[in-house]
Formats: structure tokens, C-alpha cells, sequence
């Protein structure tokens, strides 16, 4: 089995110039390819998906690209901002500058939220940073542990977002016991999301969207189900 971990931690202990490091990253992945009998381009490192194999010295620039991508929300969380047009601005002029620096556009691997970004929509990179912050904000206690239970949400909800949702949450539900999980109320108007009954601790379940009618409630949701 290949370590993904290991170009990273490579690249991390070369003090050499991009040039260098990019040589000897080629070198490693021809012949680690050549061992297991397959063209590890591509599949190298977690880095390769931001790779462009049009800029110089692509693994290298990707291993970097990478990197920074994590230190973009927390350079927006230090601001406070949680408007999405300000925050469009500020994220317009850092991507700008640091495709300048790569050499490449940055847009869709500026930073984890591109993962849920709506181009279709205003402030799109504005919208997307609020969106994955919601979703870093739910906690377990947001969430009931019993079978057909429902989380309730007032935003748009697709496919990507439930994939984020689960990543966010993984580690730190993995990690709660079951106890903790507390049924959240439902406002009539909200979008329902139906989360199956938990194992190991609690897995999200498929996104079923469905409107609550005016007058009901969560409980009385639930035991429809029921």
C-alpha cells in the first residue's frame, strides 16, 4: 500500500530550491511506480489534486498550493467578517496575489470552501466560506441518536455539503458518545435532513429535502416516522 503521507513529509525535509526538490519528487515517483507497477501520477500525495501540470515544477508548486489552502479560513476567522460581500473582497485580492505567486489561477484550490462553492451565485467565494463555517458549527448536539431522526437547516443543501458536512464532523463524532446527540426543534418553513441511526457513534445519512408544513413540529415529524 502506498503512503500518501510520504511525498509531503519528503518535500518538508529538502532545503533545496522548487527545481531540485522537483527532480528528486520525479525521481521518487518513477520508481516507487516502477514497484508497484503503475503510474503514481496523479495519485502521488493528497497534493495532487490542486496539481497543474502546466506551471514549473508542478509537485513542488502543489505541495504548496496545498498548504496554503489551510491557512485561508483561518486568516478570515481572525477577522470577524460574516458578510459575504466583504469577505468576497478581501478573498478576490488574496487569491489575485497568490496566483501570482504560483503562477496559476487559484480559483476551486484557494482554500477547503471552494469544495462548496456556487459559482451561479453573488459573492460566490463569500458565500461558500459562510456555508462551510455553518457546517464546522454544528455540533453533535444538533443531532438526535434515535432512528429517523432530524437535523434541521435553513440553507440550501446539495450533495457536496452533506460529503462536507461528514468530513468536518467525523473526528469529533467519532470521538462523543452517543449520549451527548440532543434532537434540534423545527421551525416551520426549514429544510428537514434525515440522518440515520448512528454507528459508531453516528453517520450522516443521505440529504432528502422536504418543506414542514406551517403548525407541525419536530416531534410530531418524528413520529410520523415512527
Amino acid at each position: 500500500m502506498w503512503d500518501e503521507n510520504k511525498p509531503g513529509n519528503l518535500i518538508r525535509s529538502l532545503k533545496y530550491d522548487a527545481f531540485s526538490v522537483q527532480h528528486i519528487i520525479d525521481a521518487d515517483k518513477y520508481v516507487e511506480g516502477e514497484k508497484l507497477g503503475y503510474d503514481l501520477c496523479g495519485s502521488y500525495a493528497p497534493f495532487c489534486k490542486v496539481c497543474s501540470r502546466w506551471v514549473d515544477n508542478p509537485c513542488v508548486t502543489a505541495f504548496y498550493v496545498s498548504r496554503r489552502m489551510n491557512e485561508v479560513c483561518p486568516m478570515l476567522d481572525s477577522t470577524g467578517l460574516d458578510d459575504a460581500r466583504i469577505i468576497q473582497a478581501v478573498t478576490d485580492v488574496d487569491k489575485y496575489l497568490a496566483s501570482e505567486d504560483f503562477g496559476m489561477d487559484l480559483c476551486g484550490r484557494y482554500a477547503p470552501f471552494c469544495a462548496v462553492c456556487d459559482k451561479s451565485q453573488p459573492f460566490p467565494c463569500g458565500q461558500a466560506y459562510l456555508r462551510l463555517k455553518a457546517v464546522e458549527g454544528f455540533s453533535t448536539k444538533a443531532l438526535t441518536a434515535q432512528a429517523g431522526g432530524q437535523l434541521v437547516i435553513n440553507m440550501g443543501w446539495n450533495d457536496e455539503l452533506t460529503h462536507a458536512l461528514e468530513e468536518a464532523l467525523n473526528a469529533e463524532v467519532e470521538a462523543m458518545p452517543v449520549a451527548e446527540h440532543a434532537a434540534v426543534a423545527a421551525d416551520a418553513g426549514e429544510t428537514a435532513l434525515v440522518v440515520k441511526e448512528p454507528r459508531r457513534g453516528f453517520k450522516i445519512g443521505t440529504a432528502k429535502r422536504r418543506r414542514i408544513q406551517d403548525g407541525d413540529t419536530a416531534e410530531s415529524q418524528t413520529n410520523e416516522q415512527n
